[in-house]
C-alpha cells in the first residue's frame, strides 16, 4: 500500500508497480490509458488545533482566517487550487508564508503544537481528527468542491486476485453508501 499524490500514484500505476490506485484521475496526462470507477466526492473542512481561538465560535468567515498561518498542500495538488480559489472568490489575498506539506501526519503535529495554525483538509479526515481530540473543525462552509476520487487501473492490464478483491470491496462499499 502506497500513500502519495494522485500524480505519483498514476506514475506508479504506469510503471506496473501498482495494480490499482485510489486517486483523482483528473490529473492524468493520458486519461485514455486508464479505466476508472468513480467512488465519491470529497467534502472539505477547515480545521485548527483544539486550542485555536475560533474553535468554539458559532460561525467563522474566511476573512476571520485571512491573517492566520495556514498549512497548505503543495502547488501540484488539486486541494491547493481549491484553497486558493476560496480566497479568490472571497476577494481576499492569499495568506503569506504558508507551511507547505502533503503529509497529514505533519499537518496534525503542527496543528497540535501551534494554536494559531489552520488547514484545509478532507471532511472525513477532519472528522477523524476531531473524534480523537487531535484537531477541531471550524464553523465555516467551504464552497469549493473537490473532484471525485476514483479507483484507477491500467487499461487492459491483468489484475491480481488481491487487486480484484480490493476493487470489489470498494465498489461494493460505494453501492452500499449510495443506498444508505
Amino acid at each position: 500500500m502506497v500513500e502519495d499524490t494522485s500524480a505519483q500514484l498514476l506514475a506508479l500505476l504506469d510503471q506496473g508497480r501498482l495494480d490499482v490506485a485510489l486517486c483523482r484521475a483528473s490529473v492524468a496526462r493520458q486519461p485514455e490509458h486508464y479505466d476508472y470507477v468513480e467512488l465519491r466526492d470529497e467534502p472539505l473542512a477547515i480545521v485548527a488545533g483544539i486550542d485555536h481561538a475560533l474553535v468554539d465560535a458559532p460561525h467563522v468567515e474566511l476573512a476571520d482566517l485571512a491573517s492566520s498561518r495556514w498549512i497548505v498542500y503543495p502547488a501540484i495538488m488539486p486541494l491547493r487550487g481549491l484553497y486558493e480559489r476560496e480566497f479568490k472568490e472571497a476577494g481576499l489575498s492569499l495568506p503569506v508564508h504558508p507551511i507547505e506539506t502533503a503529509s497529514t501526519i505533519t499537518t496534525v503535529l503542527l496543528l497540535q503544537r501551534d494554536a494559531t495554525l489552520v488547514a484545509l483538509m478532507p471532511l472525513d479526515m477532519a472528522t477523524f481528527l476531531a473524534s480523537h481530540g487531535l484537531a477541531k473543525g471550524l464553523a465555516i462552509t467551504v464552497r469549493s468542491r473537490t473532484e471525485p476520487y476514483d479507483l484507477v487501473t491500467r487499461r487492459g492490464a491483468a489484475l491480481s486476485a488481491p487487486a480484484r478483491m480490493v476493487i470489489e470491496e470498494l465498489t461494493e462499499a460505494r453501492r452500499h453508501s449510495a443506498h444508505a
